[in-house]
């Protein structure tokens, strides 16, 4: 009857391991408090929720604009009218297309607050939209499949043996692979760089002085990505994705350049033969030459111009000393009111964009981490108080949105032992009392403190446009000083001394990012600095005479200071990366900033004159009016949205599963606000051995409410004497049935609560027959009927990183379930008579179980993983009736490796298990054909465990502690560009005997055990446990 357990298994496996990837993004937070329209324009439906009118007609213009463009340049449209969701419900943007549903998901935030890794030349909301519909038409372009088809799975499943077990017919699983043949195949640098291009007559986005500086210091320090670098995003920073685009953003210019406009779409189309899964064999069938000697070519002419342009300034560079370069965001640099301090945000430690705000002190190079921040910020006169922006935790309706928060410096008070403890899993988010939160839901970036810090202002961010609010700090009330709804975005509003006017720095949709200023009580604004280039950062210099700003009026980003009476602007720097974000010490005009140099931001400093160079008259405008409004097209009609599904795609799949051929699918299909959602995948072999399993969920209330539904059958081909009832068995044919109805609910970051109930009807059937061949037949019956509550908690804080999926350094895992089950078990048929009655014992009992997962920093690059597991179940299923049938199975692939899936089985277990990983080739970064190699690690584990009953069989049935160790070797790796490959080999062993299903066999040793995966990550830990 344990052969049924392994289908459940195998069935949850290939649902949750193997199944299809980069599906569309639906989140986790459920949004029900939203009402949602759609706007019909001639090719597009726009759909927007309850706040986003403005933003929505924009969209609704902008994206029949940009339709003509796009659609010409790659004689492609797409099948029906693409649908461009609008979004404002979080502060980030997670903009992004998909082709399988024609769907673009746009998000109204723009990406320049937190992300310093890009300019602002453009119109955001231009720029974006249009990037992800030329994504959205391009890459359906080159299409190898059906519109509705994402590619061909291709999978195999190998089973452990069970040799002392003749109920188990076939083991656990020991090997799973799965792997995709995907319908679109190009770089990266290639999807995205022609997504930046655009296409003449709608180009939104420009090759500006940010990305210049970049490529440029790229080049010119040897660490530009190598082609085949560019050719995948994984196993990178955040530097090194930024680099992907910025690169395949160059490169794709010097293939317009080159070779036309045209070769963009000749290229995509030159990928659609089924048979082609390299890029160099469209380019060499289009250019005439292959990835290599094209990059060879672009890097050749980039080097002859960069080399120039450093020529010209080497003699006279003016870069100041350098403070601080760990990381490579290292941002928004504050003196202290003392001077002796620079406060500054930083990834110093990480891997990715998330900052934290550090305070530097310059007599000993001493540094003080104060916590996660992001945006300027700003210092409180006392020197012992700081005024940031955070993303807070989830609101009650799910959001999580910029607040401002006050840190006190010298407050090393943490949180209560108590508070501690649950924050370890997840049940609270309690603040130590240093921090102070000062709005609630503010969507509040920039701070800056007003002269008698009574007030704040701050940008506020909403609909898809910003604006200038205060905050009064003593009451909490805040008063908008702009009313824009146009897009505009601002960025670093600074307080004048005297406290009369706010410079900040602005970008409208019909002009450059420019200075502007206004008066402090919210009068018309003005531009204080504009030019032809993009001048942004503005601070007043502490006598109020003055403003220092950054600007790239010779393509370089470089700090000037404006004289306010004169209006004369000097030159500060001429540095070869960019120099952005000033602040003047108070003390001796002294210049904090953040330069871009060799490997990312960094913080400097310089002499407050510099260079001191007097720009040309005329550079700057230094008064110049604000632009009037832009008339807005007249308003485009609106309905209530109704819902409305995005049919169907479906992926086909082949498997070889028990030494079967299968064939078989995955297919999804949700609503067009992801509202419900359906999944469903199914296997089918010559002799109807079935796996069908689907999932719906619907996301209309708080909770997620879900159905899942399966169905295996299998069949044995036996052909056994049964002499004690005197006949032949020829087959046996088992069938499992289960559905299960739940609940789930994001609880905070990382956190997620689960109810179910399920219902399983598991039951076989036997083809047989007398010796003599007469009176054959089959004969069925039902092993089980069960019913299950189930109640699941998950938290998982192990932050993002490289390694963080190959070998975590930081965070936990933990799942804890409760279940009570009422399983009625087969226990034999009712005597004398005519037709099969099954008799069913019951079985009512409680289970408990803990699975945590701690990482933790090892020495140098090297990581330890500590895991410890228990369950529980109470006494009843114990009865000899269950034949162990429920128990917990603490071997094979799962758990303790050393030893099979059912070898070590009870009603309680236990576990204790480590491991410590290092690298063994870090940075492989080569392609060899479809493969891109990341890296590759090792890990050495060993631990200990037992399952047992609490019965005295347990020591007659050698069921003490056993023993294993181990070594896994993980690759890292990608399949076609884009499609994750992650590989692991383990080789096991068990030191301990084989707990005995029976007195009197004989002891055998666990010994070797061998494992091997292929997924689209490695294999889970947590909660894996069957």
């Amino acid at each position: 009857m344990r052969t049924l357990l392994r289908h459940v298994a195998v069935a949850a496996f290939l649902a949750l391991l193997t199944g299809p990837v980069n599906a569309q993004f639906f989140s986790e937070t459920n949004h029900p408090e939203l009402e949602w329209f759609d706007i019909e324009t001639e090719h597009f439906t726009i759909t927007y929720h309850t706040g986003l009118d403005a933003f929505a007609q924009r969209v609704a213009n902008i994206s029949e604009e940009v339709y003509g463009p796009i659609t010409s340049l790659y004689a492609f449209e797409p099948a029906g009218k693409p649908r461009i969701l609008c979004r404002d419900v979080d502060d980030m943007n997670r903009s992004a297309f998909y082709p399988t549903t024609n769907t673009i998901d746009f998000w109204a935030t723009g990406i320049t607050h937190d992300f310093d890794l890009r300019g602002a030349k453009t119109d955001w909301v231009r720029n974006i939209l249009t990037h992800e519909f030329t994504h959205l038409v391009n890459t359906q372009t080159g299409r190898k499949m059906s519109g509705r088809m994402q590619g061909l799975y291709l999978q195999t499943f190998l089973y452990q043996a069970e040799n002392r077990r003749e109920d188990v017919t076939t083991g656990f699983p020991n090997a799973i692979a799965s792997v995709i043949y995907p319908s679109e195949i190009a770089p990266p640098w290639f999807t995205e760089g022609t997504a930046q291009y655009m296409a003449a007559g709608a180009q939104y986005d420009v090759w500006d002085s940010h990305r210049d500086m970049i490529l440029r210091q790229a080049l010119l320090n040897d660490s530009m990505l190598t082609y085949d670098e560019m050719g995948v995003f994984g196993a990178k920073t955040g530097l090194g994705f930024e680099n992907v685009y910025d690169h395949g953003y160059g490169l794709t210019l010097h293939i317009v350049n080159e070779y036309g406009e045209q070769s963009l779409r000749d290229l995509f189309r030159a990928m659609k033969p089924g048979w082609r899964y390299d890029f160099n064999g469209a380019l060499e069938s289009v250019l005439g030459k292959d990835g290599q000697a094209l990059y060879d070519d672009w890097k050749s002419a980039l080097r002859e111009r960069y080399e120039l342009q450093k020529a010209a300034r080497t003699d006279r560079m003016v870069e100041g000393d350098l403070v601080f370069d760990d990381g490579y965001m290292n941002l928004h640099p504050r003196w202290s009111p003392e001077g002796d301090r620079i406060a500054f945000l930083t990834n110093a430690g990480s891997d990715y964009g998330r900052t934290a705000l550090m305070v530097y002190t310059l007599e000993d190079s001493s540094k003080k981490a104060i916590g996660g921040a992001r945006t300027a910020f700003d210092w409180h006169s006392s020197g012992d108080r700081l005024v940031y922006t955070n993303r807070s935790q989830p609101n009650k309706q799910g959001s999580r949105y910029w607040d401002l928060y006050a840190a006190t410096i010298s407050d090393s008070s943490g949180l209560t032992a108590w508070q501690t403890a649950k924050a370890k899993v997840g049940l609270s988010a309690a603040m130590p009392s240093r921090f102070e939160r000062l709005t609630q839901d503010g969507r509040a970036a920039h701070p800056g403190y007003s002269p008698d810090e009574s007030s704040l202002v701050y940008v506020h961010n909403r609909g898809g446009t910003n604006n200038l609010a205060v905050l009064d700090i003593e009451t909490g009330a805040s008063r908008s000083l702009t009313q824009f709804d146009d897009g505009t975005q601002i960025h670093t509003p600074d307080w004048s001394p005297d406290g009369s006017r706010i410079a900040f720095s602005i970008f409208t949709p019909d002009g450059d990012r420019s200075i502007g200023v206004m008066p402090a009580d919210g009068e018309d604004w003005s531009y204080l600095v504009s030019s032809f280039a993009t001048d942004r950062d503005p601070r007043w210099t502490p006598d109020g005479k003055g403003l220092v700003f950054a600007s790239d009026q010779d393509g370089i980003f470089d700090l000037f200071h404006l004289d306010l009476e004169s209006g004369i602007v000097h030159r500060i720097t001429r540095v070869l990366g960019g120099a952005l974000s000033p602040d003047v010490r108070a003390s001796d005009g002294q210049i904090a900033f953040s330069h871009y140099g060799a490997t990312g931001y960094e913080i400097r400093t310089i002499d407050g004159q510099g260079v001191w160079e007097q720009m040309p008259a005329g550079t700057f405008s230094t008064d110049r009016a604000a632009p009037l409004a832009a008339e807005a097209p007249p308003a485009m009609d609106t309905k209530a949205y109704e819902t409305a599904f995005m049919g169907f795609s479906i992926s086909p799949r082949i498997a070889l599963d028990v030494g079967k051929l299968k064939g078989g699918f995955y297919l999804f299909s949700s609503e067009a606000l992801g509202k419900q959602t359906m999944w469903v995948q199914g296997l089918l072999s010559h002799d109807r051995d079935l796996e069908l399993f689907a999932s719906y969920e619907y996301k209309g209330w708080k909770p997620t409410i879900y159905l899942n539904a399966f169905r295996v059958t299998h069949h044995v081909e036996e052909d056994i004497f049964d002499r004690d009832r005197d006949g032949r068995v020829f087959s046996r044919n088992f069938s499992l049935n289960g559905a299960s109805l739940g609940m789930r609910r994001q609880l905070g970051t990382g956190s997620t609560i689960d109810f179910h109930a399920d219902y399983n009807r598991f039951g076989n059937s036997v083809d047989q027959s007398r010796f003599n061949g007469q009176n054959r037949g089959v004969v069925g019956a039902t092993f089980l009927n069960g019913i299950n509550l189930a109640f699941s908690y998950h938290y998982n804080t192990t932050p993002p990183a490289i390694r963080s999926d190959i070998s975590p350094t930081g965070g936990r895992d933990i799942f804890f379930r409760y279940n009570r089950h009422f399983d009625f078990f087969l226990k034999g048929f009712e005597p004398n008579t005519t037709i099969v009655i099954e008799q069913f014992q019951n079985f009512f009992y409680n289970e408990v179980s803990l699975d945590w997962n701690e990482y933790l920093k090892g020495p140098g690059e090297t990581a330890i993983g500590l895991r410890l597991f228990g369950g529980w179940m109470s006494d009843g299923v114990n009865d000899e009736g269950a034949d162990g049938y429920f128990d917990f199975r603490l071997g094979g692939l799962p758990l303790m490796k050393g030893y099979t899936f059912f070898s070590l089985e009870g009603s309680r277990a236990a576990m204790i298990r480590g491991a410590w990983s290092l690298p063994l080739w870090r940075g492989i970064n080569k392609q060899t054909g479809p493969l891109y190699s990341n890296q590759f690690y090792a890990s050495l584990y060993g631990g200990m465990g037992r399952a047992w009953d609490g019965t005295p069989d347990d020591d007659l049935l050698e069921r003490g502690w056993k023993k294993d160790a181990g070594i896994q070797f993980r690759y890292d790796a990608n399949l076609f560009y884009d499609y994750p490959a992650r590989l692991s080999f383990d080789i096991a062993y068990g030191f301990d005997n084989v707990p005995l299903t029976e007195v009197g066999e004989s002891l055998e040793k666990s010994g070797l055990k061998l494992y091997f995966t292929m997924l689209f990550g490695f294999f889970p830990t947590v909660g894996a446990t069957p």
